[in-house]
């Protein structure tokens, strides 16, 4: 890996990581979208058929396989690091960590409604508050960078995260 992107749902991580994909010339891997894949199922339905538990344990497994054998930047689960050995994972990685981070109004804007999210179904911008806050250590523990994406576009968040890496940008 070259680059993992963490944050709460809505940060931005997934159209980030695709436009640096992009620019940089590297594969992307979204890990939901593993997860989805490994499981045969959209996550609503994991959640409602499964658990949040079960969610979380086949999360795990699957972060474990992107790190040891995927090349290229990995968009995280928002709530990712908020499992004690995958916390420890994204620490011990030598691959740097980036998290994205929207405050609570931005959240909502931008995931409200969406049936996609299991957790976020009956948040408002005081749940989203409250959830952020929860998670925000785990987040600090294992950032390299933090930006507030409040207010910037995916291309400056993009060039942001290009400049404090020091990536050399494909000529494609």
């Amino acid at each position: 890996m070259e680059l993992i992107l963490i944050g709460f749902m809505g940060s931005g991580k997934t159209t980030v990581s695709r436009l640096l994909g992009e620019i940089l010339n590297t594969p992307v891997t979204d890990l939901d979208v593993k997860i989805v894949r490994r499981a045969g199922m959209p996550i609503a339905d994991i959640f409602a058929q499964n658990g949040e538990p079960y969610f979380r344990q086949l999360e795990h497994d699957t972060l474990a396989d992107i790190l040891k054998s995927d090349q290229g930047i990995l968009a995280t689960g928002g709530g990712t690091p908020m499992r004690p050995d995958n916390l420890a994972m994204l620490k011990d990685t030598p691959t740097p960590v980036v998290l994205l981070k929207a405050s609570a109004t931005e959240t909502l804007r931008r995931i409200g409604g969406d049936s996609g999210r299991p957790l976020a179904q009956s948040l408002d911008e005081k749940g989203i508050a409250d959830m952020q806050a929860q998670r925000q250590v785990n987040y600090n523990a294992c950032a390299d960078l933090t930006i507030k994406t409040d207010g910037l576009s995916p291309a400056a968040i993009a060039e942001e995260i290009i400049s404090f890496l020091n990536l050399p940008v494909s000529a494609s």
